[in-house]
């Protein structure tokens, strides 16, 4: 735990020291610029495809990716009943750019969820996983910059967005009418 403290020292360390730089982390780690970046994406998806067929895959992929996202969410809050990790500045001295979240810092949900978003995505679209996972790793890394969250904490986090979607990935077989269902109900509200 001694180079997740000092790699975290090392980041955090930046902030306050370019104003423009500042900026940009307080963008990317507020709960809603990325989160919301991720969700009109996946929104789009929705609506994307030449075919009939095209749209639909999309559509049941979209209904994947919320799937995968509630599964990293669950996850997540298993681990926080079993362990408590307090956040870097309810222990130390930090550069906070950020409210304070009370939650457990380990895993991070928001590396969670981000990469549960990108991970099945990228599945079937490779370029907007590519995007998804940018944005996911922006946001990770504010996190770890503005003082909220350890290295560590964002690398847990991604690890169980990012089985979360091999999860749902390998069990499309099983999700098949679930998703194929959900995407019908849309399609029946002229959502697509």
């Amino acid at each position: 735990m001694a180079f997740d403290i000092g790699l975290f020292n090392v980041v955090n360390g930046f902030a306050t020291q370019v104003p423009l730089l500042d900026s940009l982390m307080r963008l990317l780690v507020n709960d809603y610029f990325v989160p919301t970046a991720l969700c009109l994406l996946t929104a789009a998806l929705w609506f994307a495809g030449d075919t009939k067929g095209q749209r639909r895959l999309n559509q049941r992929t979209v209904v994947c990716i919320v799937v995968a996202v509630l599964l990293a969410n669950l996850l997540v809050k298993l681990c926080n009943v079993v362990y408590f990790r307090p956040r870097p500045f309810s222990v130390q001295q930090v550069n906070l750019l950020f409210y304070r979240p009370s939650d457990s810092s380990l895993p991070s949900n928001t590396a969670a969820v981000g990469l549960a978003f990108a991970g099945m995505a990228w599945q079937r679209h490779r370029w907007l996983g590519v995007v998804m996972g940018a944005l996911a790793g922006l946001f990770a890394f504010a996190r770890i910059y503005c003082g909220v969250h350890y290295p560590l904490d964002v690398i847990a986090g991604g690890l169980l967005g990012v089985v979360s979607a091999y999860v749902v990935g390998k069990t499309q077989r099983l999700l098949e009418p679930l998703t194929a269902a959900i995407a019908g109900v849309g399609r029946r509200l002229y959502l697509a």
